[in-house]
């Protein structure tokens, strides 16, 4: 084996020192451009926090906000949790109103003109109407007030409009979080949004909002068509009694209620509609027509535009409310229902929910905190067969959206420490308030201190304020235990750690 001359030795280590200085050099880069790219923003429990994906992260513990070399920002928790917001995240601050965007953002004005915002941008005065494009298909509205057409939407403030690739919107802040399957426009001062076609007006003029950094969006305007139905009542009087039986087992079987038993009998000529009424009693009408000449009505007669559709849905910790709506001017829906599947009242399972075809809304109840959902509209409907004429009763789904329930939104504060005493206050919405509970005290793992919940002030504009009794300790914990709403006991953990200084 050959032995390295001085030579070759010298020529290594000047190789490897080379390598080694190439590669500080290199992470020397990095760390810099990451330090003079990092900027901090802190958090409180004031702060709601919306993530590039649009989820909320929950702030409660307080934290920070920094922006790393790869151009992604991060909340740092205080717990020490760390969460990837992504490139474009929203702040909120309920504190003094304003709204904080992060990184790259495209301000749209009323004469189609656009200013790319980098880095970050405050709003201070949210009674400003402004637009915003945060990223493809995600859209930030700032208004006194957002609305859509028949007002079923509103918001104050801001609104955040995430649109997927079929140009449903998922419309959502701290107060609001509404998914829509139908195509939706919104108001704003001087503008109106349309969701599905991505497009913004402006005093009359209309500006494309896909042409700003492009657009996946692939939603197209349906093609109306015209559905023309040859009526032949040879076999009419047969097929609708047996329609009529069968519907009235089906209805039997399922638990439907049904208000009328209708028959059709034939004499001679004339065909002979008995409408009896249900066991509560009425009066029965028979209408004797010539058959030759309702065959001629039925075959010049214009078919009426019926539909079902499920306009959105509006979500809570523990319940959502859905909006829908029946068109149905020929009665030939049987039935109407929803289908909801997840988590409720503690088992996961699909319900199955039968609607009033005459109302619009609908609160699913039993719901599980910060829960998906699927929720299904369905209806049951009859049909003829045009070769054989035969009425069956047919069940469709026609809508379905995924849903999730909101996460418990409260404020616990630690107001002041004096005297040995703790003093608190504990607020929550109007919306989901506990009906009763206690907030308690522990150190160390031990119970120091309770007092029962006032379910009154908690949901108050001032909120629930009390206090507890500390003892010799540094670390504590203020927790809402034995939490009741709607009669059922709440999982969720509420706490709050402080500590005291060691004298």
């Amino acid at each position: 084996m050959r032995k390295l001359n001085v030579k070759n030795k010298m020529f290594i280590v000047l190789f490897s020192f080379i390598i080694l200085a190439i590669i500080g050099i290199l992470v020397y880069a990095v760390k810099l451009v990451g330090n003079k790219g990092s900027k901090v923003y802190e958090v409180t429990s004031n702060t709601v926090l919306f993530a590039n994906d649009s989820n909320q992260i929950d702030t409660k513990v307080g934290g920070k906000i920094e922006k790393k070399w790869s151009g992604d920002y991060y909340y740092l928790a205080s717990n020490q949790d760390t969460y990837k917001l992504g490139k474009n995240p929203v702040i909120y601050e309920s504190s003094n109103d304003t709204i904080t965007l992060f990184g790259n953002n495209y301000q749209i004005y009323k004469d189609g003109n656009v200013s790319l915002l980098k880095d970050s941008v405050t709003l201070n005065d949210l009674s400003v109407p402004f637009f915003y494009k945060l990223n493809d298909r995600v859209y930030l509205i700032v208004a006194n007030e957002i609305y859509n057409e028949d007002k079923s939407i509103f918001a104050s403030k801001y609104l955040l409009v995430n649109i997927d690739k079929q140009g449903n919107a998922s419309v959502f802040n701290d107060m609001l979080n509404v998914k829509t399957i139908n195509p939706m426009s919104l108001y704003f001062g001087d503008y109106i949004f349309d969701i599905a076609n991505e497009k913004l007006v402006a005093n009359e003029k209309t500006i494309d909002l896909k042409l700003v950094i492009g657009s996946t969006n692939e939603y197209v305007v349906p093609e109306k068509k015209e559905d023309i139905i040859d009526y032949d009542s040879s076999k009419l009087i047969e097929s609708y009694n047996e329609l009529v039986n069968d519907f009235n087992k089906y209805t039997s079987n399922h638990r439907i209620k049904t208000s009328a038993n209708n028959q059709v009998v034939q004499n001679n000529n004339n065909v002979v509609v008995n409408n009896t009424t249900n066991n509560n009693g009425g009066t029965t009408v028979n209408n004797n027509n010539n058959a030759s000449n309702n065959a001629v009505q039925a075959k010049n007669k214009t078919n009426l535009i019926k539909k079902v559709s499920l306009r959105g849905s509006i979500s809570y910790p523990t319940f959502i409310d859905v909006s829908y709506i029946v068109t149905d001017p020929e009665n030939k829906y049987q039935a109407v229902y929803l289908l909801v599947t997840g988590e409720i009242n503690g088992v996961v399972t699909t319900q199955k929910i039968i609607l009033d075809k005459y109302d619009t809304k609908y609160r699913i109840v039993g719901l599980s905190i910060n829960s998906e959902y699927s929720i299904s509209l369905g209806y049951i409907e009859v049909v003829k067969d045009e070769n054989s004429f035969e009425k069956t009763l047919v069940d469709n789904i026609e809508d379905v959206i995924n849903v999730r329930t909101t996460k418990t939104k409260y404020a616990l504060k630690i107001v002041k420490i004096s005297n040995g005493y703790v003093y608190f206050n504990f607020k929550m919405s109007s919306d989901y308030s506990f009906e009763s509970g206690r907030v308690t005290l522990y150190a160390g793992g031990n119970l120091l201190d309770e007092l029962p919940l006032d379910a009154y002030a908690v949901k108050g504009e001032e909120g629930f304020s009390g206090k507890l009794k500390l003892e010799q300790s540094n670390v504590y914990e203020i927790r809402i235990e034995d939490a009741i709403y709607n009669g059922k006991a709440v999982k969720d953990k509420i706490a709050r750690s402080f500590a005291i200084p060691m004298p």
